[in-house]
Formats: C-alpha cells, sequence, structure tokens
C-alpha cells in the first residue's frame, strides 16, 4: 500500500496526558500509558495488529482486552483517535492536527488532506443542515486520479 502524504510523527509529550486521564475520571496505569506509548511509535495510523505487537514487545503480560479497554479510555479522553480506513479497517493516532483521508478503492492508495481542505464543506453541513462535523477523521472511499486515468490498463 502506497502512503501519498504523511502527517508528521505525532507525539503525547506534548499533551498533558495524565491531567486529561484524571479530568476524564480514569486512573493513570501502566497498561494504559504502554498502549499510548505503543501508538506513538508506530508511524501515521497504527493498526490493531500493530498495536498489539508493539505493546508485547513492551510488556507481555498485558492481554487484548486489556489494551481494547485501553483504546476505548484513550479515544474518550481525546488522547488518541480512531478512524477506519479502507482496507486498514480500524486505526488509532495520536490526537492532533486534524486529517482526513482519500481511500483508493482499488490500488490502495491512502491521500492525507489537511482538515482545512475541507473547511468549505464543513462550513455548507452547518449552513444548510444545521449540523456541525466534529470527526477528528473522516475517511473517503473512491478512486485516486491514476485509477482513474482510462489509459491505464
Amino acid at each position: 500500500m502506497k502512503i501519498a502524504r504523511r502527517i508528521d510523527l505525532m507525539t503525547h509529550e506534548n499533551l498533558d496526558y495524565i491531567e486529561r486521564l484524571r479530568a476524564g475520571g480514569y486512573r493513570v496505569t501502566p497498561q494504559r500509558l504502554i498502549v499510548l506509548d505503543a501508538i506513538c511509535e508506530i508511524p501515521g495510523h497504527a493498526s490493531l495488529s500493530q498495536i498489539f505487537a508493539r505493546v508485547a514487545h513492551l510488556d507481555p503480560s498485558i492481554d487484548r482486552s486489556t489494551i481494547y479497554r485501553a483504546l476505548d479510555v484513550l479515544c474518550a479522553v481525546g488522547l488518541a483517535t480512531e478512524t477506519t480506513i479502507d482496507p486498514q479497517g480500524k486505526t488509532y493516532s495520536i490526537a492532533g492536527a486534524r486529517h482526513h483521508h482519500l481511500s483508493c478503492g482499488s490500488c490502495g492508495q491512502i491521500l492525507t488532506i489537511p482538515d482545512e481542505e475541507l473547511a468549505d464543506f464543513q462550513r455548507r453541513m452547518l449552513q444548510k443542515h444545521g449540523f456541525r462535523i466534529q470527526s477528528e477523521h473522516l475517511a473517503f472511499k473512491g478512486l485516486c486520479r491514476e485509477c482513474l486515468d482510462p489509459t491505464k490498463g
């Protein structure tokens, strides 16, 4: 799979993760911090299998159910974001610069676009429908420029 553009590697070191967990009513546990570290160490969007493998490397005693619960908590307090990017399925990244994805259903290429490129669309949805989009990530499935080219083939 080809990734056309990557947002800079995100890190939780610039987030007050301890305060966010406590403010959300959650304890700061070693398991949650290890899952957070794992997400940070994986470039781009981390798949579940990548997170499982990284956590197992950092602490083999942490089981999958603990990882799932930690991911739910990290997303609930805004430290991590979950999105579904075809064909990868659910992926996780450290919360930061809002961005979105264009996923080619033919070749699998994924383009990353900054939130600003959807500003007009988001504004129209608010004006026309009274609906404010709050998603950290939107993933659009379609065909890339190369796959749209009728001479390809």
